[in-house]
């Protein structure tokens, strides 16, 4: 019986090449985006599932409560980590970590910049699962010049020699020895640490400020015990917070809040927290994504049913003499299931060297390194043969059933099956339904976009064009800011040159801001320059002057704040902040406190990313403690501009390999995702208005095909190619408008919601619609038009005598 249904199906299939043609087309495309998200999905699902109870492991965040508003930061103060482990016995270990980018390793002839370089608690290794290939987890990180580097690391520096013992050299001044090789987890992570250093080492630094329950550098893991609930405890550490921590941190005018993130959940979901690793997924990624293959597929299944309805009536004949020679329900829905079944078979053994195409060029958008392994991945094999039986009933379902309801007096007596309405019916609902998410996935690509135009044309408060930043490397450099900045103006390609301390977007936070005469502090970001700094970057004052040489007490004695500063400190406008006092708390110490004058304001600028909004920000000369140089250059003539600055690097720092970045291109990076979320839209929306107008091609098709003896008939009684062309038109241009009005408000809710994440925003245009409406349909009328054109272009004789 089921070697019968085979061979019936796969007769049918090539009986009507060109219906199945377009059904496997449409279930192949739709089946591989499926397959690539599953992919996707399952790659972001699985970050640092690999860690030994995972389930256990927490990375605690900072909820920094201001007067007016709320920042929540992924790093905490030095000293939370060595309190939870001393006053909660629910704490099994913790451990903290600091990154130091931009450090300069070498061995032997092997030098390079290392940016995923952290400072960790040897306990680190107890909290998460950090696998050795070589060397002891127990011991790894105890001694202060104890280093564990990657097995990427290691293969670059070490190549097949075994990297235990050997000594590398951090930035041509510390020695260090390499203790271990982590080797590559089973599963991605969050924590992208190439070079992990014994945080011993950074004691001989720093050791008061690692008292400090105000410096927010630190991120810090713990692992609770098991049976241990984390939200209790989260409760636990709120009540510690605030009777022991709240009364030294509010000195400095900070009100931290304690919280716990899952391990699990930090790669897909710390879009709110600022300051965060750069390896960060976004679960809305994951939904959108998810929801879009889903839609895809949708339109695909629909496409199948679709045919499979409209074709019905040329299998009625086939279904009542099936019915008379003694054929019941049971076995027609069975064979007209197999069918489907089958097709869908076909379409996903199409689907996979469409997926293999495919993933490069999605790698590439996503950042992923996503890889079929039909050899070795056994569960996406039978995952592939187990979608096929539910997506191949979903197609075939209804048109199984329809087709099997026939009574067999009716069939063979007429081609009317008495259901042409309810047939009609649900073809229109398919129809509209497919083109209501075509449009609405256009209208979201085109919002997409406008979003990603506007946070690319903002006007960031300064000219960001033609600025180059680089770190100065090595005490000789870093001594001699001015000289090098007056060595690079020699070149008349480089019109101003400034050195500070970071670059707008690195701005580290000031321990405590107060105004003379107040008790408490505010936390407000501080920003160490020079006297060049303002020109250089074309800041805008607004009240006030810029810093100048002409007074001798703007060096460490004034400061210039930006707009929103003055609204923090409860300046009515800049000019009534002109002349007030301001004191910098830097180490929570009286001899350290800094006065100065506010003596500029600047124009609010963007000095983070445009996902946040501004902040307070002050900015003072101290000489001594720079490590950038931004300069501003002429249009054009770019090489040699880069050959005059890397000949004056080598005047300096000749044993530090030189490095630059374009301003512009690290603001670009900051609207990255937008960018390739935008990029996926636009393909998925393509592949949609594809599949559904290949729906449209095989319904106009055999609309047509059904009609030969209409339009036969017509022409003969003087009808003209354009008006039979319209007759066979109208019908599927109603659809397609009445999905626009449907789609309209979905697409608009839906994408509204999206922007509500931008404090800097798109207002949604009616255009968006206007235009996404006039593609599908646009579409739409070109597909429709070209078969109806040549059925009307048919001789009507013809026409007649195949009826």
């Amino acid at each position: 019986m089921l070697k019968n249904y085979l061979k019936l199906a796969i007769r049918n299939m090539f009986r009507h090449k060109f219906y199945s043609f377009i059904n496997i087309i449409g279930l192949a495309i739709g089946i591989a985006c499926c397959l690539v998200i599953f992919l996707y999905v399952r790659t972001s699902l699985s970050y640092d599932t690999h860690h030994k109870e995972a389930d256990n492991i927490y990375r605690v965040v900072t909820e920094n409560k201001k007067s007016d508003q709320q920042q929540w930061l992924t790093l905490t103060p030095p000293m939370v980590a060595p309190t939870l482990v001393k006053n909660f016995p629910e704490v099994e270990a913790a451990a903290r970590l600091i990154i130091l980018p931009g450090n300069l390793i070498e061995y032997k002839a092997h030098e390079f910049y290392e940016d995923n370089l952290y400072l960790a608690d040897s306990s680190i290794l107890q909290v998460l699962t950090l696998p050795l290939q070589h060397g002891d987890a127990r011991t790894a990180l105890n001694a202060p010049d104890a280093v564990i580097i990657s097995d990427v690391v290691a293969q670059k520096y070490f190549g097949s020699e075994n990297p235990i013992g050997k000594i590398i050299s951090l930035n041509n001044d510390t020695k260090l020895k390499v203790t271990g090789v982590l080797a590559k987890p089973k599963t991605p992570t969050h924590l992208k640490a190439d070079i992990i250093l014994s945080f011993a080492f950074a004691r001989q630094f720093f050791p008061e400020r690692l008292q400090s329950w105000n410096w927010h550098q630190f991120y810090t893991y713990v692992r609770l015990k098991n049976n241990t609930s984390g939200p209790d405890f989260e409760e636990k550490l709120a009540r510690f917070t605030e009777k022991e921590v709240a009364p030294i941190t509010a000195k400095a005018g900070i009100n931290d809040v304690f919280h716990l993130q899952p391990v699990k959940d930090i790669y897909l979901h710390s879009g709110h927290l600022e300051y965060d690793q750069p390896n960060r997924g976004n679960i809305n990624f994951v939904y959108a994504f998810a929801v879009i293959a889903l839609f895809i597929l949708v339109i695909a299944c629909f496409n199948f049913m679709n045919l499979a309805t409209a074709r019905s009536l040329k299998r009625a004949k086939e279904v009542g003499v099936r019915k008379v020679i003694g054929a019941h329900k049971g076995q027609l829905i069975l064979q007209y299931l197999g069918e489907s079944i089958l097709m869908t078979l076909v379409a996903f053994l199409l689907a996979i060297p469409i997926v293999e195409l495919a993933l490069p060029y999605f790698n590439e958008l996503s950042g992923e390194t996503l890889r079929l392994h039909l050899g070795q991945d056994f569960l996406v094999v039978a995952g592939l043969l187990l979608c096929s039986i539910p997506v191949g009933l979903l197609a075939g379902l209804y048109p199984a059933f329809f087709l099997s309801s026939f009574l067999p007096i009716d069939v063979l007596k007429s081609n009317n099956t008495g259901k042409g309405f309810r047939l009609s019916a649900l073809r229109q609902v398919l129809v509209i339904t497919q083109f209501v998410i075509s449009v609405a996935l256009i209208a979201a690509t085109a919002i997409v976009y406008r979003q990603l135009n506007y946070l690319q044309q903002k006007d960031l408060g300064f000219d960001k064009d033609q600025l180059l930043v680089f770190n100065m490397q090595g005490d000789k450099m870093q001594q001699a800011s001015e000289q090098v900045k007056t060595e690079l103006l020699r070149n008349p390609n480089i019109v101003a040159a400034s050195a500070s301390y970071g670059e707008p977007g690195g701005v580290v936070a000031g321990d405590g801001i107060r105004l003379r005469g107040d008790k408490d502090n505010r936390p407000i970001s501080m920003f160490t320059v020079d006297y060049d700094y303002i020109s250089t970057l074309k800041l805008q004052i607004v009240a006030g002057r810029p810093f100048s040489k002409s007074y001798k007490t703007d060096e460490q004695q004034a400061y210039i704040i930006n707009e929103t500063a003055a609204k923090e400190l409860g300046f009515g406008t800049p000019e009534k902040a002109l002349g007030n006092e301001i004191i910098w708390d830097e180490w929570l110490k009286p001899d350290k406190l800094k006065v100065g004058k506010v003596v500029g304001v600047v124009k609010d600028f963007h000095f983070k990313s445009l996902h946040q909004k501004i902040e307070p920000f002050i900015m003072h000369v101290y000489p001594g403690t720079f490590n950038q140089i931004t300069i501003r250059m002429r249009p054009g003539n770019i090489p040699a501009t880069l050959a005059h600055l890397e000949k004056t690097w080598k005047t300096f720092a000749p044993e530090y390999p030189f490095e630059y970045n374009f301003l512009d291109e690290y603001f670009g990076k900051m609207v990255e995702s937008e960018r390739k979320l935008s990029q996926v839209f636009t393909i998925f929306a393509g592949l949609a208005i594809f599949i559904a107008c290949l729906g449209l091609l095989g319904l106009v098709a055999f609309s047509a095909q059904q009609r030969t003896k209409e339009i036969g008939i017509r022409k003969v009684m003087g009808a003209s190619v354009a008006q039979i062309t319209l007759l066979l038109t109208k019908d599927f241009t109603k659809l397609v408008l009445i999905a626009i009005l449907i789609a309209t408000p979905i697409a608009w809710y839906a994408m509204h919601t999206w922007l509500q994440d931008f404090p800097y925003r798109i207002t949604i245009s009616p255009w968006i619609f206007l235009l996404a409406g006039f593609i599908s349909l646009l579409f739409t009328l070109v597909t429709v038009s070209y078969l109806a054109h040549r059925a009307a272009s048919t001789n009507p004789i013809k026409s007649l005598r195949t009826e």
